[in-house]
């Protein structure tokens, strides 16, 4: 008897042991699970805060900025740019550059260049166009979604009959 009952041991023994492994498995496979969601969703409120972030900057430095013939769009050392007048010979530019939205401000024909910028946001594209006084801004994402924004720009140049 002794020989049957250090069997049946050895079997309880065995099926605990396969009962752990299935139950840590179990626990590492949600664990993981819920990892993989959290990166997602994280990744997600990111993409999502960027997209704020970008759109907001440039409307804001617009409406800054919003003066008669304050605001032009143009080339900043190859690159599209919204170039902003700050008074007394000195310009603000917006401009994507290298893979990052980035802005200067420098004083005109001081012969910088767009690697001077400071680097707001990481970005893989935008492009620029004025129509009617409305600029109209799309910024692709690092995630390669496209942003489209128009800004209203208020002011315009008055030309005066005066002379």
């Amino acid at each position: 008897m002794k020989k049957g009952q250090l069997r049946k041991h050895n079997i309880d023994i065995l099926f605990l042991m396969v009962l752990f492994f299935i139950f840590t498995f179990s626990g590492v496979s949600v664990l993981l699970m819920a990892v993989n969601s959290y990166k997602s969703v994280v990744f997600a409120n990111e993409s999502n805060a960027n997209a704020r972030i970008a759109t907001a900057y440039i409307r804001e430095q617009v409406r800054q900025h919003d003066e008669a013939g304050a605001i032009t769009l143009g080339k900043f050392d190859g690159n599209d740019c919204i170039k902003m007048s700050e008074g007394e010979g000195y310009s603000l530019y917006i401009y994507e550059y290298d893979g990052f939205l980035m802005e200067l401000e420098a004083k005109d024909n001081s012969g910088a260049t767009a690697d001077f910028g400071n680097k707001i946001l990481e970005i893989n594209d935008m492009s620029l166009d004025e129509k009617d006084g409305m600029l109209n801004v799309t910024i692709q994402e690092k995630s390669g979604e496209e942003l489209n924004m128009k800004i209203g720009v208020k002011s315009t140049e008055v030309e005066s009959d005066e002379e």
